[in-house]
């Protein structure tokens, strides 16, 4: 399931690559916008790639075209060992920090300046970025080194993937943040909001930490899920042991840790204890990797936070007594009204698109926080 999302990212990229040099070119037609906006419309992983790709091509803008082939002649022989050293970061600088998408409203205008200076040493240049980016691999051109920090954010509605210098790999879900932090006896990572899949490379001589809120789950090498949630934080196994302490300190008091084995989670509860590992089904708590999301009995509360992170309008609750109902099923991430309408509808429950907002509203008689009639409901419905 991982490798194949790692292939579909690698070919949105390449795809990209192949877009940013026919943007650049003298002879763009507006079916050539039309079917580039097509294309950017079809998958966020599109839209990500060309979001990392401009980047790149942004950074390059400054440089001199004839120095372009020189230096990626100087770079080639280095650029070939392992993608993430500082040999191959070298070849793409300055390194991407954070990739969110900005839609322009004309590609032409976008574009017409770097036209007008020579189009075929810029689009030498844009063929050399697109090459680098590919062969090196933009999840690990942004990869921390000891001693150094990085920030990654994913944006609404696009989860995106990055491979740091030590081979570990991380998935963030679509509006989630992480700070990276690596030293020389640690590598750290804050998981700021939203949720991350996170592989860890084995390095016993380092240990792979992540925070998040009161919570931290420490690993040597394995793979687990850290999501922030309303109700406080919780970490999930898919393999390996992860160990998971309580940092928050009453007094005098010992830290509270949890050891995890894979397909085991536990949850560090807002204003309350860090609680017994419970089973879990990593085919669901890791759907999101596919572009699905998958519920057995969630909070309503914690359903719309992960619409939020899909949404570019603020999903909110009429009152809080909603938000302890529960949803059970499955929907696909990339169409967030039916994904929407139908939890709304399975709890009885009404949609208010409100100018800048979206409003789940109450419709007919309040059902209760206890009545799992719209639960049962929607899991005939979510699972279809």
């Amino acid at each position: 399931m991982h490798d194949a999302t790692a292939a579909r990212r690698a070919q949105a990229l390449e795809e990209a690559a192949t877009w940013l040099i026919r943007l650049g070119e003298h002879d763009l037609s507006d079916a050539d916008v039309d079917a580039w906006n097509a294309w950017m419309e079809a998958s966020p992983l599109h839209a990500q790639a060309f979001a990392d790709i401009d980047l790149l091509w942004e950074a390059a803008a400054d440089v001199d075209p004839d120095r372009v082939q020189a230096a990626r002649e100087a770079q080639a022989p280095r650029v070939a060992p392992v993608a993430g050293d500082d040999a191959a970061r070298a070849a793409i600088t300055p390194a991407v920090t954070e990739a969110t998408f900005r839609p322009r409203s004309s590609v032409r205008t976008a574009r017409a300046g770097h036209r007008g200076r020579r189009a075929g040493a810029w689009a030498a240049l844009a063929a050399s970025v697109a090459a680098v980016a590919v062969t090196v691999g933009l999840w690990r051109a942004d990869a921390p080194q000891a001693g150094s920090e990085m920030h990654l954010v994913a944006a609404v509605g696009t989860p995106r993937q990055t491979t740091l210098a030590d081979g570990s790999r991380i998935d963030l879900d679509a509006g989630s943040e992480i700070v990276v932090q690596y030293s020389s006896q640690r590598r750290q990572v804050e998981l700021v909001r939203g949720q991350a899949y996170f592989s860890v490379a084995k390095d016993p001589a380092r240990p792979f930490e992540v925070r998040a809120g009161g919570a931290m789950a420490q690993a040597l090498g394995t793979r687990f899920v850290v999501a922030r949630r309303a109700e406080g934080e919780r970490v999930s196994v898919t393999e390996g042991r992860v160990q998971v302490t309580d940092l928050r300190v009453d007094g005098g008091a010992a830290h509270q840790v949890v050891q995890l084995a894979a397909n085991q989670s536990t949850t560090l509860v807002e204003n309350g204890p860090l609680l017994a590992p419970v089973a879990h089904e990593p085919a669901s708590t890791l759907s999101w990797l596919d572009g699905n999301v998958t519920y057995r009995r969630e909070s309503l509360r914690n359903v719309v936070a992960d619409l939020n992170r899909y949404s570019s309008r603020p999903i909110v609750l009429q009152d809080e007594a909603m938000a302890r109902m529960q949803v059970t099923g499955r929907w696909q991430t990339n169409d967030l009204d039916a994904w929407l309408d139908s939890v709304a509808r399975a709890l009885s429950l009404r949609v208010v698109r409100d100018g800048e907002r979206i409003v789940l509203t109450r419709s007919g008689p309040a059902p209760r926080a206890s009545d799992q009639s719209g639960a049962d409901a929607l899991t005939a419905r979510g699972l279809q």
